[in-house]
């Protein structure tokens, strides 16, 4: 029987990173599930405490998470797999008048329009499974923005079924490891994505441009091109970039090995694309 593949994700159960990780882990002949209480010691976790992460990388509403983009700048490790979960919340109280609603700050920046209806406080909260405890503990007239699926048996007085901002919010996980820990085979038949940063070490004029004329020049399709500061002055940037294809495609390895002579690139891998038909 081989070693339970263990999985860090973020905590506590009930966390769209929880459905993520259960949804990558079906293709795992045995796996353990890992709660973490923050991105950073998700990806902390390896190799150590977790043999794999997965973690959100981009939602519609929301954008790229920063967090994690900017871990693949400080250390090596590679994306294997690419999960997409619908993001789907409700909000539900315990009177018809609630005087306050619970929320973590994403949903409640992702279901605005729906809780400025109400006109009370909002009282952020660490997760969304607080939220729910915290209104099942409250005595007072209340609200909480809970994720659809983990509503349950749960019984309320008032529930607000699909009050995100946007009808099709989704989330982009991903599957990291370390790098080399085995190769990852290319199936046949399956559209492929490439991660990848440009590390901007030789900063000078049109160095971004230099590198998008390249891409253009070789056909790879860019599907995502995210700046993050450097921290070292302002105006330098290291550029995250997703393309079409896999690194193994002729048109791929040769823009890289034109853009590797101006800068560092560093290859976070080649995935099964999720978006794919």
């Amino acid at each position: 029987m081989k070693t339970a593949a263990r999985i860090a994700t973020l905590g506590p159960a009930g966390t769209f990173s929880e459905l993520a990780a259960l949804e990558y882990a079906q293709q795992l002949p045995n796996y353990t599930l890992q709660y973490y209480p923050a991105l950073g010691r998700v990806l902390k976790a390896l190799p150590d405490d977790a043999d794999i992460a997965v973690v959100p990388i981009e939602n519609i509403v929301e954008g790229m998470v920063s967090p994690v983009i900017d871990t693949f700048v400080k250390r090596p490790l590679e994306i294997i797999d690419e999960l997409s979960i619908p993001v789907r919340f409700s909000l539900v109280a315990n009177h018809d008048m609630p005087t306050k609603i619970y929320a973590q700050f994403v949903a409640q920046g992702q279901c605005s329009e729906c809780l400025s209806r109400y006109n009370v406080p909002i009282m952020n909260t660490a997760s969304n499974s607080e939220s729910l405890q915290l209104l099942e503990q409250s005595r007072e007239p209340a609200a909480a923005v809970v994720p659809e699926h983990c509503l349950g048996e749960h019984s309320f007085v008032h529930v607000e079924h699909d009050i995100t901002d946007y009808a099709h919010n989704e989330t982009r996980f991903v599957a990291v490891r370390m790098p080399g820990l085995q190769e990852s085979l290319r199936q046949p038949q399956v559209t492929y994505k490439t991660s990848l940063l440009i590390i901007d070490d030789t900063d000078h004029p049109g160095l971004l441009v230099e590198h998008l004329q390249v891409f253009a020049a070789y056909r790879v399709n860019l599907t995502s091109l995210v700046s993050r500061p450097t921290g070292q002055k302002f105006g330098q940037y290291h550029f995250y970039i997703e393309c079409e294809g896999h690194r193994d495609d002729s048109a791929i390895r040769a823009a890289l090995t034109l853009i590797q002579l101006r800068n560092k690139v560093m290859v976070l891998g080649s995935y099964p694309d999720a978006g794919a038909a």
